[in-house]
């Protein structure tokens, strides 16, 4: 297959410094050349953070970022008013003030802070391009994630992958495990393995080991739960919650109610009820567990048996007490 130019699109150029591709553009993300081109392409006008965020459809904070990463790189400079291409300048440091760019810090990597359930701590945007510029494993990470989401991440979406890294401790191949167990479920997004890596962190899932096992706990869950729904006749039970896999899990993995009993349960809860109610269900099959039922005729012998007794009782004369409560007779108001 033969390429050729489309001399017509060469209207109007401008230039692309070399260094851009000779030594930046394995690291570089779209966004960050996405930034760099709009730049360059309007050199000669004054450019805010809103108004490239607003050109090319990104996040401002975004923007800083990938502003971030070629003033430090010194493809680019910022001064008051205008970013222009670097140059060179012996003894004299590049001023930042239109831009508020957050530059990389120099120390050393920052402690790890106490994991948050409600409240993830995300790295700063200049230690996320410290990772992509000068940690391996980030490297390796990315890629991974790209394969698997099919594009390019966000410096944002690259900071929450850090922040399983560093903040909850999951170590790389046990994210990328857990990138594609999102994956292999159709929840592939960023968001879903956010909120499951932070879970992961706080039960100390750190090795392939116990992420195999939760992963197969995890499948275990959502097949109990299919099984139930679909006896029960569910359509479209969509996501279930916690509690109802909790559920799930105990009468079919921990008391093994067949089929017939799970139904039978629905129904009885649905005849007093009126509606589903998965508690109310959970109270009737832990009765029968308790009594040892295994199969509806069991629990339909049982319910006849009271009945029996009590048509036993009621043919016999009723007897009449004749004593007398005589505290409750000394206590009794003529009011009563």
């Amino acid at each position: 297959m033969a390429y050729n130019l489309n001399l017509g699109a060469w209207g109007s150029v401008f230039a692309v410094p070399s260094v851009v591709v000779d030594e930046h553009i394995k690291i570089a993300s779209a966004y960050h050349l996405k930034v760099l081109l709009y730049l360059l392409k309007n050199n000669n006008t004054p450019q805010s953070d809103e108004t490239i965020a607003s050109a090319l459809g990104m996040h401002t904070d975004d923007v800083k970022d990938c502003l971030s990463f070629w003033v430090e790189r010194k493809v680019i400079s910022v001064t008051d008013e205008v970013v222009t291409p670097h140059k060179e300048e012996p003894k004299e440091e590049t001023t930042v003030t239109a831009f508020s760019v957050p530059q990389p810090e120099t120390e050393e990597k920052p402690k790890r802070k106490l994991p948050s359930a409600t409240r993830p701590v995300r790295p700063e945007p200049g230690y996320v391009l410290k990772c992509i510029a000068s940690d391996p494993e980030v490297a390796v990470l990315m890629d991974e994630a790209q394969l698997v989401f099919g594009r390019l991440l966000s410096n944002a979406e690259i900071g929450t992958l850090v922040m399983l890294r560093d903040t909850y401790g999951l170590p790389v191949d046990v994210i990328i495990m857990l990138m594609q167990y999102c994956a292999d479920n159709n929840k592939a997004t960023l968001a879903h393995v956010e909120k499951l890596g932070i879970q992961w962190g706080l039960e100390c899932i750190n090795t392939m080991a116990l992420a195999e096992e939760k992963i197969r706990q995890m499948t275990q869950s959502y097949s109990n739960f299919n099984r139930v729904s679909t006896t029960f006749g569910l359509k479209n039970a969509g996501s279930p919650t916690k509690k109802q896999l909790e559920f799930a899990t105990t009468w079919v993995s921990t008391w093994s109610f067949s089929d017939d009993m799970l139904r039978f349960a629905y129904e009885k809860c649905v005849d007093a009820k009126g509606t589903m109610n998965m508690s109310y269900i959970n109270k009737i099959l832990e009765k029968w567990y308790m009594a040892g039922w295994k199969n509806p005729d069991e629990v339909k012998d049982e319910a006849k048996e009271p009945a029996k007794k009590s048509a036993k009782k009621s043919s016999k004369p009723a007897e009449i007490d004749t004593s007398y409560d005589i505290e409750a007779y000394e206590n009794k108001s003529i009011f009563d």
